[in-house]
């Protein structure tokens, strides 16, 4: 156990000016499929190419939280409120042995344009500083990917230089830029907002 403490959530949502963020379940897995499965507009900028069947997103979903070795993953369903349709997902991945989360997101083709990915990313990085507690918030993107980049500077994310990684995608090296805010930094801009209603237990 590290000494910091964690935080583990066992129920959070919010809803905001746009969309509504509730942890993701089973029932939501058709809904991905259908905005994912073959869309290169989505899978050619993230790691993931998708998923072959819904039964993958189905066990994928089964559980909120998921654990791994390394951290426990928070996965939302991102409801478009003005139509109340599945618009995305998006999730926080708390490192276990460090202060630090991580966020990822994906926003389906019929919705983008609508400032969804801004205003959820914005709501993760709340949820990472004042309900999980980290000290550091942090996210990937592929080089060029532009409108991904301008949605984490939205929500206060700023590259870190030096700090390229790469992956392999498809027989490819793809760069990948790393984007980063500090608690501090955070809360020297945001305003003292508590959006999220949550259900935690302290670990340790």
């Amino acid at each position: 156990m590290s000494a910091f403490g964690r935080v583990r959530l066992e129920q959070a949502e919010v809803t905001g000016d746009r969309l509504r963020l509730r942890p993701i379940t089973v029932e939501d897995a058709p809904s991905c499929f259908e905005q994912v499965h073959g869309v290169r507009a989505i899978t050619d900028w993230i790691q993931w190419d998708g998923p072959e069947r819904v039964e993958e997103l189905e066990e994928s979903y089964a559980s909120w939280p998921t654990d791994t070795e390394e951290m426990t993953g928070y996965r939302f369903a991102v409801i478009d409120l003005e139509s109340d349709e599945w618009a995305g997902s998006v999730d926080v991945r708390h490192l276990k042995e460090h202060p630090v989360a991580t966020l990822g997101y994906l926003i389906g083709v019929p919705f983008q344009g609508r400032g969804l990915a801004s205003e959820a990313v914005r709501f993760l990085v709340e949820l990472a500083f004042q309900e999980l507690s980290v000290l550091l918030v942090r996210a990937e993107v592929f080089e060029g990917n532009q409108p991904s980049i301008r949605v984490l500077e939205k929500a206060g994310l700023r590259l870190e230089d030096g700090q390229e990684v790469t992956c392999e995608k498809r027989g490819l090296r793809i760069k990948k830029q790393v984007y980063s805010v500090s608690r501090v930094e955070w809360e020297l801009r945001s305003p003292c907002e508590h959006a999220w209603t949550t259900r935690a237990i302290r670990e340790g």
